[in-house]
């Protein structure tokens, strides 16, 4: 049996409300499933604050193990003896991640704001808040560069704004079944099945992408990036291949653009979210996945090679047959 524990630190609580959803299979079911027993989850469990408090020093005491510590929203790094933003029976959020991350096999971070600091760290306020190993793209965070939890892991990083219920429970269960090494984390930490993809793979404007035939208007068929702030070819996710909403749908599939919120550095480092930031006509937030120049060289030769019917419907509200020049 593999106990789990967890706790909701500043945020909006969206990562629990995302696995909430999980539906294959649910989230009970993958529990069984995994052998893991919720020790206390603030979502799914019903003990007072005296009873929680009891089940957290039993812990940190050494008289009940702790398989996975999971984090959710970002932490305050501040003392007892000052102001505090998020308290948990009685202490600071950070005493108890940094007490109870000590007795974790595995300690995971869960949504970008508990693995890198995430919406929290946005503003002009001078409160410290930060993710469990990380602020943004500086190692460190509540638990310092050197931590690593009783089975040698660092903090595992699941990023994403929520993270998706998948990257969440199938992480565990690569850890039940031995089969996550510390080799398959990225340089951030994340699990790299989830994250060595970009979410702008398997984008269904992929092909206006390609011939740069670009929406000027949201509601419009052509791709987002261009003209309208989608950063897909950022944000290093699986996010059109792992469907969200019943398994049916992601941003950039319901019109949206992607706001790579699974990286280090979102939000505040994608602003502004709705337009795109350009030098001349060149993009600032260039794909990833290819050479700058070469995007620069190529990005001009596809415009001239663009179909007829990409250019009609990519500034089109609804897919037009451009042959017979009728609506679909």
């Amino acid at each position: 049996m593999h106990n789990l524990l967890w706790l909701k630190s500043a945020g909006c609580g969206g990562d629990s409300i995302s696995l909430l959803n999980l539906d294959q299979p649910d989230l009970y079911t993958a529990f069984k499933m995994l052998d893991i027993k919720v020790v206390w989850f603030p979502s799914l469990s019903f003990e007072s604050d005296k009873d929680v408090h009891e089940i957290l020093n039993k812990i940190i005491n050494g008289e009940e193990k702790l398989d996975f510590l999971m984090v959710e929203g970002a932490v305050c790094d501040e003392d007892e003896n000052k102001t505090n933003y998020v308290t948990f029976c009685g202490h600071p959020m950070k005493h108890w991640i940094i007490e109870l991350a000590k007795r974790a096999s595995f300690t995971i971070a869960v949504g970008t704001c508990a693995s890198f600091g995430g919406i929290m760290t946005t503003g002009s306020d001078n409160i410290k808040w930060m993710g469990l190993q990380y602020l943004m793209k500086k190692h460190g965070g509540i638990l310092g560069v050197d931590y690593s939890s009783s089975s040698g892991f660092p903090v595992i990083n699941i990023a994403g704004c929520p993270a998706h219920p998948d990257w969440i429970i199938e992480t565990l269960n690569f850890i039940t079944k031995g089969k996550l090494t510390v080799d398959n984390l990225d340089k951030y930490q994340r699990p790299d099945l989830f994250y060595s993809k970009l979410a702008h793979h398997a984008c269904p404007r992929n092909e206006y992408y390609e011939f740069k035939a670009s929406a000027e208007e949201y509601g419009q068929q052509g791709c987002l990036f261009e003209n309208l702030g989608c950063k897909a070819t950022q944000c290093e996710s699986d996010c059109n291949e792992r469907l969200w909403l019943g398994r049916t749908g992601s941003c950039t599939r319901g019109g949206f653009p992607c706001i790579s919120c699974t990286s280090p550095v979102f939000p505040d480092g994608f602003l502004p979210f709705f337009e795109t930031q350009k030098i001349e006509d060149i993009p600032t937030t260039l794909p990833l996945d290819v050479p700058k120049a070469w995007y620069v060289g190529i990005s001009g030769m596809a415009k001239l090679a663009c179909p007829k019917r990409l250019a009609v419907n990519a500034v089109s509200f609804k897919k037009i047959d451009v042959e017979n020049e009728k609506e679909e």
